[in-house]
């Protein structure tokens, strides 16, 4: 009205602070499902924003959309003001800025960690001055998960300067109830950290760690989220054999079902990458075919990718695992577990490999149903587990399989085991039970005129 105070107009500055602190309200409400989008919301509109007053001098200058080298210009030789923009982000509006213009530096260009290894080199504690931002009360998602990635980059890509209480400490307080940073921002943090091989062992072995990568829903997870854990799993497929309990049934599962669910190109590549690594590997080439991979991997061929290398990818790996599988269903190597006197389950006790190799029993006389009888004594609980699991399959399958053990005494044996009192012999006595099933069972009318 006439006469009245102007209006105080708002500054361009106070506009952009004012929509960023809207984002940051709705990045910090934000759902998993929308914690990614909201976040790249939030980065855009900080992209967009001039510099706030209370920044080191030294990035007042600084085009925070500029070349990753040009950032890394306005600190070099400059390590105190690196450590200073550090020490800037207890402020939020501070830390957005400064975190996004860090991290968008790295990401475009790794030589510019040499910034920080110069910085702790000369004892600059890039350590608690993150963990600071990570763990102060009432930090905002966005600048606690910036400073999360920070934090675990720098230690993934320089580890010697960190030990192993500095990792643990720093995963406690990730997983920790009530911490500020959202569920991809914790994933890209033990992505980040297992890419140091000094700790990885350290981290697997950590309480939650594994779960966090195993567990990711192949049908519902977020791409990003998807293919983060899928990159955790291709980091460990470089450790040595038996280097890490890697739970090959848990992770071969997961795999399996990312290629059935997900159609992401890059989650599908990455995925038979990781698969082709760890089939060189007993046990996993023992999941990858007892769990029906293959059937995964051949479907993908009659699938549209724009990338047409994909195809041979897909044919190469179906070709490595029809190999494992005729490598796995050879009676020899059934053969030789008998000799060695130590059973163990996978494929060569499955029922395929019973299916294409029951008549190879016959061989010398049933020497293996013989060398099967005589394991059902073993000191070894899954050995006779195992045994009991397979006579009753060679009893099931074979047209002469009961005529056959009771040459070998075998019943009276399985009976006996089906009244183990020991703590140990659970297993057995589920075997024995089920073994004890298939003899008496009686499939096969009067075989004593089947030719021999």
């Amino acid at each position: 009205h006439f006469g009245s105070k102007p209006r105080p107009l708002i500054s361009n500055d106070r506009r952009m602070a004012a929509d960023a602190d809207s984002l940051v309200a709705r990045y910090g409400a934000a759902s998993g499902e929308q914690t990614h989008s909201a976040a790249e919301l939030l980065r855009s509109e900080i992209l967009r924003s001039q510099a706030p007053n209370n920044i080191p001098a030294a990035l007042k200058g600084v085009d925070i959309r500029a070349p990753a080298l040009t950032k890394k210009a306005a600190f070099e030789g400059q390590i105190d003001a690196l450590a200073a923009s550090l020490d800037a982000c207890q402020d939020a509006g501070a830390a957005r800025w400064i975190l996004t213009l860090i991290s968008d530096m790295l990401r475009e260009d790794s030589s510019c960690f040499s910034l920080f290894e110069e910085a702790l080199g000369k004892q600059v504690n890039v350590y608690q001055k993150l963990l600071d931002v990570v763990t102060r009360q009432g930090t905002e998602q966005y600048v606690a998960d910036k400073a999360a990635w920070l934090l675990s980059s720098v230690i993934g890509n320089a580890p010697r300067f960190f030990t192993e209480a500095e990792i643990r400490g720093l995963v406690e307080r990730l997983q920790r109830q009530g911490s500020a940073c959202s569920e991809l921002g914790v994933l890209d943090a033990l992505v980040n950290l297992l890419k140091a091989d000094t700790f990885r062992a350290v981290l697997w072995k950590m309480p939650g760690v594994s779960e966090t990568i195993t567990t990711v829903s192949a049908q519902n997870a977020l791409s990003p989220y998807l293919y983060k854990c899928i990159f955790a799993m291709w980091l460990l497929s470089f450790e040595a054999e038996g280097a890490l309990n890697l739970q090959e049934d848990i992770l071969v599962k997961k795999l399996r079902d990312v290629l059935v669910h997900s159609r992401v190109e890059k989650v599908i590549r990455l995925s038979l990458t990781v698969l082709k690594n760890l089939l060189g590997r007993t046990a996993f080439a023992e999941q990858v075919v007892e769990l029906g991979v293959l059937e995964a991997v051949q479907q993908l061929e009659y699938e549209k990718w724009r990338d047409s290398e994909l195809y041979e990818d897909i044919r190469d790996l179906a070709c490595q695992i029809s190999a494992r599988v005729a490598d796995m269903s050879n009676f020899d190597r059934y053969e030789r577990e008998l000799k060695e006197g130590q059973l163990k389950w996978g494929f060569i006790h499955s029922s395929k490999f019973w299916a294409d190799n029951i008549l190879k029993f016959e061989q010398s006389e049933y020497k293996a149903v013989k060398m099967l009888a005589a394991l059902l004594h073993s000191s070894d609980p899954t050995t006779i587990a195992v045994a009991c699991h397979d006579i009753g399959e060679f009893v099931a399958g074979h047209p002469l399989g009961k005529k056959q053990i009771a040459k070998f005494q075998v019943k009276d044996r399985v009976m006996e085991l089906m009244g183990s009192t020991s703590a140990e012999h659970r297993e057995v006595r589920r075997e024995a039970l089920l073994c004890c099933q298939k003899i008496m069972l009686n499939k096969w009318q009067d075989m004593d005129n089947f030719p021999q």
